[in-house]
């Protein structure tokens, strides 16, 4: 798996892409090396794109990653975030991700395609 984090200073949004095989395992890292980017840091709004990532993920890592992260997250960088996945396994996953999310304080919108996720982060108050 590897990763790259742009910063679009026109919207003030982040993207960040990831590609190849997602394990559970590599999350936190991945979460804290993206979290500790300064100009990830410093945005409201970002998209998280996994268009060209796998995964095969269980509920019950997600439920570890989902308390990993509202451990860990809290003051650092997008409260709202749009992840894109088209792949079945990896929208499944996030999709899952997206129900726990509610009751941390951030938003999150699940999209198969960019253009709706962008759609999605400018309608957000």
């Amino acid at each position: 798996m590897d990763y790259a984090v742009e910063i679009d200073d026109a919207a003030g949004w982040a993207r960040v892409t990831v590609r190849g095989d997602l394990r559970v395992e590599q999350l936190p890292e991945l979460a804290l090396a993206v979290w500790s980017d300064p100009g990830y840091a410093s945005v409201d709004r970002a998209i998280w794109n996994f268009l060209q990532s796998s995964s095969s993920m269980r509920l019950d890592d997600i439920m570890r990653l989902t308390n990993w992260i509202s451990e860990n997250k809290r003051g650092r960088g997008a409260r709202i975030v749009a992840i894109v996945a088209a792949e079945d396994g990896v929208f499944g996953t996030v999709r899952m991700f997206e129900a726990l999310q509610q009751q941390y304080g951030w938003t999150v919108g699940v999209f198969r395609d960019e253009a709706a996720a962008r759609d999605w982060l400018r309608q957000q108050p």
